[in-house]
């Protein structure tokens, strides 16, 4: 057995949040176990409160470098006080397979720590075998552990289905990092719901991926994906089955992940940007595709997400709006948050998901990822949010003269050059008793009362001197004086001047 313990201060925190205990496994090794605990640790619900947070994972033999994937094996954050690989087995968000041997890493991370420091004290015990197994190699981390080949995978885009619009969430979380509830309790209740789409995003992980996988004959489409959690910020990412760094500790490093993640082809979405997000940190926001504008109800301090998107757009930063409900858990489990999945709802507008025939995959030199007509829409704009997945819409479409409205939210058009104005139109569902706010470069340019479930409005609008234009359906909700909520938001229709 090897022991660790010690003391982490301030000052070391402040340097770099991460401390590396290195210990030895032999050839003959058949099973790791590791325990951990900390001093004063944070009690308060939802990490309020003082205390201490340190988290851990494990990196094996072939080493922990930044951004390279090869030798991790698993994170808990602070969720689980123990963990245990084997070849066969493995506690979830930790990675089955061989003991390689040689010098492995556990690897605390210090989130939160008082002015007088932490204690921390790790064991490791690593049992034998008096036969060492052979050592047949892991399967690569980009491709989750176990997961068949790609090529019999479900397809997410089926070029023979027309587009229409898909409604999904694109934030929770499991056992396999801080949720409460299995992959496929949780895909069973996205189902439930009547959801087109689910990405599940644990964190630091992507072992549960290999639950997708299993999981992707039935009648959802199902995007892998991993909250990509640091110290100064979250971040989504989406689309790749590979396991995507998180140990960012300045600007550099999360800079390096985010051009990692779009590089191999990946989405990834800077997460909750407001005072209990956890808020962004970082300093940079530049190069992110997607924000998390609505993250759980309206009234759990989204006001300041939208704020900071829209003034982000007044500056030409083209980031598309999403929603995620960062649900950690659903009945039976006990409940963490007074909300479940699909609170919000994001829609988009993509060909719907059905599996692959096996023949339309034969010459493909790379199978079509799960999710991909879903995130290639997604980065096209084509998205607007409701606060549930039921019967509200809030559709902006635009008129370039053939009287069509087939200009999407995302979508880019120029001023006519004759000078005239160009018609917008906006459809509402679920608009009884609410009002339809259009806003114009962050500035509301018409407020219209509604008194009808579903109504379709016109709008011409000399856009010459506009950037962008977008849709709120905002109304009370609870006790009158608590204010409006927003219900519906749809993302901009672009404009481009040559002002």
């Amino acid at each position: 057995m090897f022991r660790f313990e010690g003391q982490i201060t301030l000052e070391q925190v402040r340097q770099h949040p991460y401390l590396y205990l290195p210990f030895a496994v032999p050839a003959d090794a058949s099973r790791i176990h590791v325990s951990y605990g900390f001093s004063e640790p944070v009690t308060a619900p939802f990490g309020n409160g003082p205390g201490n947070v340190v988290d851990i994972g494990i990196f094996d033999s072939r080493g922990y470098d930044f951004l390279d994937p090869s030798g991790f094996r698993g994170w808990s954050g602070s969720s689980k006080p123990e963990f245990f690989l084997a070849c066969d087995d493995a506690t979830s968000g930790y990675i089955r397979g061989p003991l390689f041997p040689g010098e492995w890493n556990v690897i605390l991370g210090v989130d939160r720590v008082e002015p007088n420091g932490a204690r921390y004290e790790v064991a490791v015990t690593v049992e034998t075998r008096s036969e060492a197994p052979s050592l047949s190699p892991l399967p690569r981390t980009g491709e989750g552990l176990g997961v068949r080949d790609p090529a019999t995978q479900q397809s997410a885009l089926d070029t023979q289905h027309s587009r229409r619009w898909l409604k999904g969430d694109l934030h929770c979380h499991t056992i396999h990092s801080d949720g409460l509830n299995s992959v496929e309790e949780i895909v069973r209740n996205a189902i439930d719901l009547g959801l087109d789409f689910l990405a599940v995003t644990d964190h630091n992980t992507n072992t549960h991926h290999e639950e997708l996988n299993r999981l992707s004959h039935l009648p959802i489409t199902l995007i892998p994906g991993e909250e990509v959690t640091t110290y100064w910020g979250h971040a989504n990412m989406w689309g790749l089955r590979e396991w995507i760094d998180f140990r960012c500790a300045d600007e550099d490093s999360i800079q390096a992940v985010r051009k990692y993640v779009l590089r191999k082809g990946g989405l990834i979405s800077v997460n909750h940007p407001k005072s209990v997000g956890p808020p962004w940190l970082f300093r940079g926001w530049d190069g992110y595709p997607a924000i998390e504008v609505w993250q759980a109800p309206w009234r759990f301090h989204n006001w300041e997400s939208l704020e900071r998107w829209d003034a982000l757009l007044r500056k030409g930063e083209r980031v598309v709006a999403v929603g995620g409900s960062d649900t950690h858990s659903i009945p039976p489990a006990e409940p963490r948050h007074p909300h479940g999945l699909a609170n919000p709802t994001t829609w988009v507008y993509a060909r719907a998901s059905r599996p692959a025939r096996p023949e339309a995959l034969v010459g493909r030199a790379e199978p079509p990822r799960p999710g991909q007509a879903i995130l290639d829409a997604i980065r096209a704009g084509h998205v607007y949010l409701t606060d549930a997945p039921n019967d509200t819409q809030l559709i902006l479409t635009a008129d370039t003269g053939d009287g069509r409205f087939e200009t999407l939210m995302g979508d880019t058009i120029s001023p006519p050059k004759d000078g005239r104005p160009v018609r917008f139109r906006i459809e509402v569902r679920g608009g009884m008793d609410r009002r339809l706010w259009l806003i114009a470069d962050g500035i509301p340019i018409d407020i219209r009362p509604l008194d009808k479930v579903e109504s379709t409005h016109d709008l011409s609008l000399d856009i010459s001197r506009h950037r962008y234009l977008r849709a709120e359906l905002r109304g009370p909700r609870g006790r009158p004086e608590r204010g409006e909520v927003v219900w519906a938001m749809t993302n901009p229709i672009w404009v481009k001047n040559d002002e």
